[in-house]
């Protein structure tokens, strides 16, 4: 055990380094628990809806193609590709995901299976292409992601310092990292927020009758609420980490017990 020292009048016994190995494994695990949990809790509702939307598609499919050109987004270069067209075996192939593409301004989809998702993709060419809110959350979609990332690398650090110790900018990011990284993770939801809505319009542009509009709605909405955990669960794990790696680091406060001898 190290040699224990004062500050503010306080005694400290610093952590030695297997404090900060059992707090690494125990704040990873914890991590990994609460992203374990919460995103297939988030995800699951859109999954199984999204699966059941195949034996209608027919209903979406036309209008899907009619989207682009009532959009306007083909004159801009947008164009669709028919991922069942494809001899590639992936979740686009599959018809459990769809994407667009900023760089190449092309919807990547099976128009086959999920054209119902077809307009949400649109909506993001909308906030790339058309959009100056969109386009701004666009941006910052992969650098917030990113920083998150960092986030939890900064929350699995130590904390060598007592509590009440004065703190330098990199303490007080490590100190609200979970927060942070939370907030990191906003653009991307509102950004997919923003490209239902988008895409809904688009939609109703293609004069797709209110009921199939209605289940639309229904399934964009589970679709953002599994952004919505992805970025709770993400603040979540990195304030986890962040706690559990104080605690096991942190100086040890030595608490001082005085006898009265004479009582």
């Amino acid at each position: 055990m190290s040699s224990s020292y004062y500050y503010n009048g306080n005694q400290y016994i610093p952590r030695d380094a297997s404090n900060g190995n059992n707090g690494f494994i125990t704040a990873s695990l914890a991590s990994s628990a609460i992203m374990g949990t919460i995103m297939p809790l988030c995800s699951k509702p859109f999954e199984r809806q999204l699966a059941r939307e195949h034996s209608q598609n027919y209903l979406y499919k036309d209008a899907f193609y009619k989207a682009a050109e009532a959009s306007g987004l083909n004159k801009k270069g947008v164009k669709i590709i028919p991922m069942e067209y494809s001899k590639l075996i992936n979740d686009y192939t599959a018809g459990k995901n769809a994407s667009y593409s900023p760089r190449e301004r092309l919807v990547r989809i099976n128009t086959d299976k999920i054209s119902i998702a077809g307009f949400h993709e649109l909506g993001h060419a909308w906030n790339d292409i058309k959009g100056n809110l969109g386009k701004v959350l666009s941006k910052l979609r992969w650098p917030g992601r990113i920083a998150a990332g960092w986030l939890g690398t900064i929350a699995l650090f130590s904390s060598p310092k007592p509590k009440d110790a004065p703190k330098n900018t990199f303490d007080k990011i490590k100190e609200n990292s979970g927060k942070i990284a939370f907030a990191c993770m906003l653009p991307t939801v509102l950004e997919e927020g923003l490209a239902s809505y988008h895409g809904i319009k688009i939609a109703r542009k293609t004069g797709l009758a209110e009921p199939l509009i209605k289940n639309m709605k229904k399934l964009y909405k589970k679709a953002l609420l599994t952004y919505a955990g992805h970025a709770a669960a993400t603040g979540l794990a990195v304030g986890a980490a962040n706690m559990i790696m104080q605690k096991f680091t942190r100086p040890k406060k030595v608490e001082n017990e005085y006898w009265n001898l004479f009582s």
